[in-house]
């Protein structure tokens, strides 16, 4: 077929006409002696035009679609099934854009979609398939050039590959992943829903190819516009109902090739197509019902029965959806659906909750007159949605616990709260986090007390529901010491665009955390310029290097004028050159004045070539020998060091791989850092001045924390330390410290022969109390000294790992029981027996509260006075019930005022009795909780604090 070229065609004389139909002849002849010997020779004969050759290619020609200037380039890129799944899909982010775009005609961004085109195989980019197609037969693959072939102007693909062509045109055909993202998500603020139309209708045309690029196209139009893309139900409901069978079109024209619907590509026309089903005016039923039939098919993959559940719930009540409820059924542990099928339709409820039932309002709680969310209905749920709340999953837990917030469930709240006492972390924090969806003064409450929770991920946790409160909320944790808390400030105060949290913005510019300047310049992306813009602007001033590149690409998106401020300047320069860009009057500068007022801080800054120097030195003195000149002088010049350069220093130390020479920490440092110097007087024989170089450290840490290079140092230094004096002053000094610096001195105190040290190291872990040290703190259960067992005890049970609960049988372990909190429950010491059930408690297992309980109705009132007492500190909700019942017959007056201060801890303030503010007298208080109890909580409410 390469005979017949475009050119040929365009000048073609007689002879030329007659030459063509001899080639042609002997083209076709083979090809019909083959189909006679098959029998098929009246078929074939019946699909070969009489016309000429010249005028069957003329005709061809004419039929092809035109493809849209706009996508001349894209149409190559679109011409293959790339549809890919998008793994940080979100419901809600997906919900919110796309009501924001409902009455407009603006493109949403293909970021926030579930399904996604995108690049497979990204060593095979396009550009090679572009260049292939220039080549000759005998070094070129069909599979190069079958895309580019493909409703390609044959014109412009001859005039690509000549020299002296368009390079614009070359250009174009180099499409990328990246391109794509750009073409539809750049916009044009002078008129941008003229270049969103422009863009909208160049979709529209490519669609009517009934080629892949017209399918995808399609798809795409769908997903980004689905208030304007009606018009392309009937193409996606085929490849969604129909993927194997040919159209019309296919049936009528000469491309019997037509690749087959993959399932990437039928799931991304089904979440397509119900997008816009979402947002038409009336439903076409014909559409609905195919699709609800489609759940009646055995032959559906779990995935595609998912992904129908997903689709589906954007216009239909899950109740009505077929199949639904029966993948939500795990009354039979033994028979439980798939996981994948399992969660696919909790979030088909999650999604028809956010579609038909929230209201931007509930999320955000700034605002006294909020719209009222629809009224929560029973009817629209499937019955059995409720027992959810009980899979063995974690990840299907916290989202039902996600699905009662948004949808306003009555017992939202009780369900929450009792997800605190989850055996998952996971579950608890999520939880923490569903909580500020709840605009109740109760909800806030928990909110505040989980802040101040010792756990990072706790207050992580609690730092996201309180960005629903406004930006007064986060100030209690604006300046926490973990850098995870702070980064989860900044991204809640980017939900406020407010001047009180662009002043909180402020100050969390010049983080010490170069991922928290960074969240603080993304947060922004969406605030209005007055607001943003000086911020951007503190970011260039302040900003480590990535935070100063990711200001200025922002500043110039919004104002065209941030390409003129240089990055790698000196901080004195990126001053005055943005004093400069303020008073030219070029940007908003309102609310500049208003964040200058500290004005400008004059901190010494190290710059880049500084740092390449103080590098180059450290190499000659960790590599270079002893006698050398190189390392001499390197000695010399870092002997002089400022304190922000000393910082640099420290930092070049941890990030090395060498190790480290030993004169850097006895000559070097300790000229140039008090601690250094302490450390160094660790060194010594003598234990006197061991323990006065601990006091020196622990001082200094009360000022501010110890460096990680310190501790580093201080953990090398401790393992010959046998003054038990020096050990308690050490642990005191990063009792406060949680990072894995620390960790590992405590580490290395519980593994210490001398008792009372693996105390010490037992009281940092359940301090911190992170899931992850469980596994360290697990074999001292064994410990043959009960002050140490019971300080592991005592520590398993803050750090929320219900791996210690059964334990963890390792490969040495196979003939004898794991250590683990369950086995302590029969030990032959009573102390050990009580700690354990507390710990138990602590972790929330049923068996452990149980007996709890039951201590706690001991003859001996200073048991059950302990008892209770731990029943408060537990946190556990479900001991309210018992409380009450023991405060109504208790005769003990310490046991009972223990027990009335169990349940204050244990109830919020805003659910408790009014009465108890005017009583004073603890026996009439028990009275009053007991009728509380009673009328407030009787019947099927009784479960608000039970836990169950």
């Amino acid at each position: 077929m390469k005979s017949a070229s475009q050119r040929g065609i365009n000048s073609a004389g007689p002879s030329e006409i007659h030459r063509s139909q001899l080639t042609w002849l002997l083209w076709t002849l083979p090809v019909l002696i083959c189909a006679v010997c098959s029998s098929c020779q009246k078929s074939l004969l019946q699909n070969v035009s009489e016309a000429p050759v010249v005028t069957a290619f003329k005709e061809t020609h004419k039929a092809s679609p035109d493809i849209p200037p706009e996508l001349e380039g894209l149409h190559v890129y679109l011409s293959q099934d790339l549809w890919i799944i998008n793994h940080h899909w979100s419901a809600y982010d997906e919900w919110t854009t796309l009501r924001g775009l409902k009455t407009t005609s603006r493109l949403s961004s293909p970021r926030i979609h579930r399904w996604m085109f995108g690049v497979k195989q990204e060593n095979s980019p396009l550009s090679e398939s572009k260049n292939s197609s220039t080549v000759t037969d005998d070094d070129s693959s069909p599979t190069q050039v079958a895309p580019l072939a493909t409703d390609t102007d044959s014109s412009k693909t001859a005039d690509a590959g000549q020299p002296g062509s368009d390079k614009t045109k070359s250009s174009a055909e180099h499409w990328s992943f990246n391109a794509l993202q750009e073409f539809f998500t750049r916009h044009n603020t002078e008129n941008e829903p003229r270049f969103a139309s422009k863009k909208i209708a160049a979709l529209q045309q490519l669609s009517e190819h009934d080629t892949l690029a017209g399918r995808n196209a399609a798809i795409l139009w769908a997903t980004l516009a689905p208030q304007t893309a009606l018009e392309t139900v009937p193409i996606l409901e085929q490849l969604v109902c129909e993927p194997g069978s040919p159209s019309a079109a296919d049936s009528k024209s000469e491309q019997k090739n037509q690749p087959p619907v993959s399932p990437a590509m039928r799931s991304a026309a089904l979440n397509g197509l119900s997008l816009v089903l979402a947002h038409a005016d009336a439903m076409p039923l014909a559409t609905k019902n195919r699709l609800t039939q489609l759940l009646a098919r055995p032959d559906i993959s779990v995935k595609f029965r998912g992904e129908l559940y997903r689709s589906l719930s954007r216009f239909m009540p899950p109740a009505q959806i077929p199949s639904l409820d029966q993948s939500l059924d795990i009354a039979d542990s033994n028979a439980l659906p798939p996981k994948e099928l399992r969660q696919a339709a909790l979030e088909g409820c999650i999604m028809h909750g956010l579609w038909l039932y929230a209201e931007p309002e509930q999320f955000s709680h700034l605002t006294q007159n909020q719209r009222q969310p629809r009224p929560y209905q029973s009817s629209v749920w499937p019955t059995n949605l409720m027992q959810v709340r009980w899979d063995p999953d974690a990840t299907i837990r916290w989202n039902f616990g996600y699905w009662t917030a948004v949808v306003h469930h009555p017992d939202a709240e009780a369900i929450l709260a009792s997800q605190l006492k989850d055996t998952d972390v996971m579950v608890q924090n999520r939880a923490i986090q569903h909580l500020g969806l709840l605009a109740s003064d109760s909800a806030l409450q928990l909110l505040k007390e989980q802040a101040k929770r010792p756990q990072e991920t706790v207050r992580v946790a609690a730092a996201t529901g309180l960005s629903s409160w406004g930006p007064s909320y986060l100030k209690g944790l604006k300046d926490d010491s973990s850098s995870a808390v702070r980064h989860a400030v900044a991204a809640g105060l980017g939900l406020s665009p407010t001047a009180d949290a662009a002043l909180q913005l402020k100050s969390l510019i010049n983080d010490r955390s170069t991922e928290v300047q960074l969240t603080v310049i993304e947060s922004i992306q969406n605030w209005p310029d007055e607001l943003a813009v000086p911020l951007l602007l503190e970011g260039i001033q302040e900003g480590v290097f990535k935070t100063r590149r990711a200001s200025v690409l922002q500043l110039t998106e919004r104002t065209g004028v941030g390409g003129t401020i240089s990055i790698e300047a000196s901080r004195d320069e990126r001053i005055a050159a943005i004093r400069s860009l303020v008073q030219s009057g070029e940007l908003p500068g309102g609310f500049w004045t208003q964040l200058m007022q500290e004005g400008i801080r004059q901190r010494p800054r190290v710059n880049q070539g500084r740092r390449a120097e103080l590098q180059a030195y450290f190499q000659n003195l960790i590599s270079q020998p002893s006698d050398s000149p190189a390392r001499q002088q390197a000695f010399q010049e870092l002997s002089h060091l400022t304190p922000e350069e000393v910082n640099i220093l420290e930092k070049m130390i941890l990030d090395t791989s060498i190790a480290i020479p030993e004169e850097i920490y006895s000559d070097l440092l300790p000229k140039l850092d008090a601690n250094y110097a302490a450390l160094q007087q660790l060194t010594s024989s003598h234990v006197t001045d061991r323990r006065q170089a601990a006091q020196q450290l622990f001082r200094n840490s009360q000022k501010s924390s110890l460096n990680p290079v310190i501790v580093k140092r201080l953990r090398k230094l401790m393992t010959q330390e046998q003054d038990r004096l020096v050990w308690r002053i050490v642990m005191e000094s990063i009792a406060q410290d949680n990072y894995e610096e620390t960790a590992q001195l405590a580490l290395l105190a519980i593994n210490h022969h001398w008792p009372d040290i693996r105390v010490l190291g037992c009281d940092y872990f359940g301090a911190h109390g992170l899931p992850r040290y469980a596994p360290w703190i697990l074999p001292l259960l064994n410990d043959k000294n009960k002050s140490v067992q019971l300080a592991a005890i005592k520590a398993l049970g803050h750090c929320h790992n219900p791996l210690a609960i059964n334990g963890v049988q390792s490969a040495e372990q196979t003939q004898s029981t794991p250590a683990s909190l369950r086995a302590l429950m029969t030990d032959s010491n009573q102390r050990v027996r009580f700690q354990t059930v507390v710990a138990l408690s602590h972790l929330g297992d049923f068996q452990g509260m149980q007996e709890l309980v039951r201590i706690s109705n001991d003859p001996r009132s200073s048991v059950r006075r302990d008892a209770v007492r731990e029943m408060g500190e537990s946190g556990q909700t479900r001991f309210v019930e018992p409380l009450i019942q023991m405060a109504w017959t208790e005769r003990n007056a310490s046991t009972l005022e223990e027990m009335l201060s169990s349940l204050d801890r244990l109830v919020p303030e805003s659910d408790q009795p009014p009465e108890l503010k005017t009583e004073s007298r603890q026996t009439e208080q028990a009275k009053i909780w007991m009728n509380w109890w009673q009328t407030q909580h009787s019947g099927a409410g009784s479960r608000l604090f039970t836990g169950r």
